[in-house]
């Protein structure tokens, strides 16, 4: 029987992030100040890989910088923060590709506040190595009436 999964130390399902295959952030492994983690769970059957370059499968760039824009949104949630996230900027550098063979990406975020927005420097792990840097900025904005 393999192991279970650990659990996320926020209820993810409680959050503002999207939902199916939009959601890139499996678990949160760490809050400790301005710091967070979380894994993307990946391996070899992961939906993306059957559609990105089925010839020679990569777990996407877009992904790997949504899943830190979620990262974010996350450590924001924790903060008390609530409202309409939005990724309003993300610059990425990519060393080394995402292969099924990665069982699952590990983020590391650290996060400065200021009002209702975060910005974040986050370092992306897979295979044992680091294979982006990626600076995101996220707004959290007020939630607006319905009519």
């Amino acid at each position: 029987m393999p192991d279970p999964l650990p659990t996320s130390l926020i209820d993810i399902d409680a959050t503002f992030l999207p939902i199916d295959q939009m959601r890139q952030i499996s678990r949160i492994t760490r809050v400790d100040g301005a710091h967070i983690d979380g894994e993307v769970d990946l391996g070899e059957a992961h939906w993306v890989y059957r559609q990105h370059f089925p010839s020679d499968p990569i777990f996407p760039g877009t992904l790997i910088i949504e899943a830190a824009g979620q990262l974010t949104a996350l450590w924001a949630w924790s903060q008390g923060q609530r409202g309409r996230p939005r990724l309003v900027r993300a610059n990425a550098d990519f060393q080394h590709p995402v292969v099924p063979e990665n069982p699952s990406i590990r983020l590391e975020a650290s996060v400065q506040r200021k009002r209702n927005i975060n910005f974040a420097h986050v370092l992306v792990y897979a295979g044992g190595r680091c294979v982006a840097t990626i600076d995101t900025v996220l707004a959290v904005l007020p939630h607006t009436p319905t009519h």
